[in-house]
């Protein structure tokens, strides 16, 4: 399946411990989104991953899912060092 063109998203609380636990930026997260290296789909939920070679771990995932009733997407965590199995 083709990955959703996401245009409104927010952190959940948890997301934003971790973006900040990951020194993570709101720029790389908007890059991540808007072009990601790796979709994966996992129900109602997908991961979006980028590839950041200024970066140390290098590979950051956020794992989204859709408020059907806003249009509106919930990053409800942020990874480093992610890998596709």
């Amino acid at each position: 399946m083709k990955p959703p063109k996401i245009n409104r998203w927010v952190l959940s609380s948890h997301a934003l411990t971790r973006i900040e636990e990951r020194h993570v930026t709101a720029a790389e997260l908007a890059k991540m989104i808007e072009n990601p290296d790796i979709t994966i789909e996992q129900g109602p939920k997908w991961i979006f991953a980028k590839h950041f070679s200024h970066r140390k771990d290098n590979c950051i995932a956020a794992v989204l899912l859709e408020r059907e009733d806003e249009n509106l997407w919930v990053i409800v965590t942020v990874m480093v060092h992610f890998q596709k199995k």
